[in-house]
């Protein structure tokens, strides 16, 4: 049976974007949000992905960095989004752990977004102190901790991100106690340390290592399970005299809205892995101490549950928690 030209019509005005939003789709910019300050290593991955990506044609992508309250203001701007494909998010697990360590949680991570891809994982973190620091191992770091009258303080681009649970990890570790020092983003705490207005960080390398060359930090050990091709020098933990840590690397992922269509969250994903294909960013990448990924979305998903997982169990360990 036949259904009338009439019938048609009328559903194609009462749902025009259901019917044409897809197979226009990218007809205008896509808004790329960055829940961080500019410079920073998520925001630094993310502006390289979309410069491969822009430069093919098929999407244009611009970048809107809205900081604050350890990413939630711009991911929760990202969850009440259209959910298009024109307002996506580029974040790291901070994502995940909002919602472990702030009471009450500020969104659900898998309920309010739809995971695209990921653009790169690290392998570890570099324990970094700053330069006039009367330390040059991660022993002597321990060793003053112990003895100073007043804590060492320690900076992160704010509280309950990755970076803020990687130094936690280690001061337990290591058996000591260290002040934390939040910041609004990595550039405004990497400038305390550089200023020394901080002891201590935990940072990427790709943040860190222009300003090991320049003399401005001094690097005292790599938290990856072993020694980074671009900092070869630098001993790991367990050379360091620390046996049990070994603490991951951040990771830089992009989620759309939930409701997003899945034939958008693909389009989004192919662009990604294309990107990473490109043999200067996969460099670009390596040098900072990241490996370019591109899962798929449901790889992407499986991956964003065992993180909520592996981040409970530090965040349950730690008792680190935010009302």
């Amino acid at each position: 049976m036949f259904l009338s030209m009439k019938w048609i019509v009328s559903v194609l005005l009462i749902f025009p974007s259901v019917v044409f939003s897809q197979a226009t789709y990218p007809n205008k910019s896509i808004r790329l949000v960055t829940p961080f300050e500019a410079g920073g290593t998520v925001d630094v991955i993310g502006r390289s992905v979309v410069n491969v990506i822009n430069k093919r044609g098929v999407l244009n992508i611009f970048i809107d960095n809205k900081p604050g309250a350890n990413a939630m203001i711009g991911s929760l701007a990202v969850a009440k989004a259209q959910p298009d494909g024109y307002t996506i998010l580029n974040v790291s697990p901070s994502i995940i752990i909002n919602t472990l360590v702030s009471k009450p949680a500020p969104y659900d991570t898998l309920k309010d977004f739809s995971p695209i891809g990921v653009l790169g994982i690290g392998s570890g973190y570099l324990l970094v102190v700053r330069k006039d620091l009367a330390v040059n191992t991660v022993q002597d770091l321990i060793a003053m901790s112990k003895s100073a009258t007043n804590p060492l303080t320690y900076g992160t681009p704010g509280v309950g991100n990755a970076l803020h649970l990687a130094t936690e990890n280690f001061a337990s570790k290591a058996g000591i106690q260290l002040l934390h020092i939040p910041f609004k983003g990595s550039a405004g705490a990497l400038n305390a340390i550089v200023a020394s207005q901080v002891d201590v960080m935990v940072l990427s390398p790709a943040t860190v290592l222009p300003f090991k060359e320049n003399g401005q930090v001094k690097v005292l050990a790599f938290t990856g399970s072993s020694r980074g091709k671009d900092f070869s020098s630098t001993p790991i933990m367990k050379e360091a005299g620390l046996d049990d840590c070994v603490i991951k690397g951040t990771w830089v992922g992009w989620f759309a809205p939930k409701g997003t269509p899945s034939e958008v969250i693909s389009k989004l994903s192919t662009e990604i892995k294309i990107a990473l294909r490109d043999p200067q960013l996969k460099d670009s990448l390596s040098e900072g101490g990241f490996d370019a990924d591109g899962r798929s979305p449901a790889e992407f998903i499986q991956f964003v549950k065992n993180e909520q997982d592996r981040y409970s169990e530090i965040v349950k360990r730690l008792d680190l928690q935010i009302k």
